[in-house]
């Protein structure tokens, strides 16, 4: 899946120009936690509640709370935001996304178009909900849901399960493949069918765990 399908488009943006109490304002109205900051219709930076703590922190130890919240209300974005936060581009994939944001601790990835303009932005909310879209999960649906054990891999061992699930009416609506502790094979039923699809995959040998 691509990650314009889980970006936000309806975007809050802030110009470098903007006061950073503003731009708290803004975050705190529209309970968000980041700001792309746009100059000229370009994307030039990121402001977030974490940059802002952060900086709050650093400047706390040799400031009194009265100086601190001068300074804040008279700084603008420029001064606080990451002029060099990396951007993606709606063609990536959420996996790439994913991996990109967990190798570089980021919780947010602006996106951006071929003229640097922002287009959207995603969060590691937005992965969570993509990453549990494309497993399968569903809360409460348990019994939809188990895991055949592979003792050997074998090319054809998925086509092997759902054939033998199709020639018993099952429908297949997600598979998941974790080898990293050996093979495990995570399968989603459609509602209704799940112990039905157990009991054929036992009985035609294979090692059914539930969930």
């Amino acid at each position: 899946m691509k990650i314009k399908q889980y970006m936000s488009t309806d975007l809050i943006t802030v110009s470098p120009e903007t006061g950073v109490s503003a731009a708290v304002a803004k975050m705190e109205e529209h309970k968000i936690h980041n700001l792309p900051v746009v100059k000229d219709g370009k994307y030039v930076g990121i402001i977030t509640q974490d940059i802002i703590d952060a900086k709050s922190a650093s400047d706390a130890t040799s400031l009194s709370v009265y100086e601190l919240n001068y300074i804040l209300s008279k700084a603008s974005v420029a001064e606080f935001m990451n002029a060099k936060a990396p951007t993606a581009t709606t063609d990536w994939m959420v996996e790439e996304a994913a991996e990109f944001m967990r190798t570089n601790d980021l919780r947010v990835l602006p996106i951006v178009d071929n003229n640097q303009s922002v287009t959207g932005i995603i969060t590691y909310k937005d992965i969570f909900k993509a990453l549990i879209d494309l497993s399968g999960y569903l809360a409460g649906d348990s019994e939809s849901r188990f895991v055949v054990k592979i003792s050997e891999d074998r090319i054809g061992v998925i086509s092997e399960l759902t054939k033998v699930l199709a020639d018993a009416g099952i429908s297949v609506s997600h598979i998941f493949v974790n080898d990293t502790d050996g093979i495990e094979i995570t399968i989603q039923v459609h509602g209704g069918q799940g112990e039905q699809a157990k009991v054929v995959l036992s009985e035609a040998g294979y090692d059914v765990v539930d969930l």
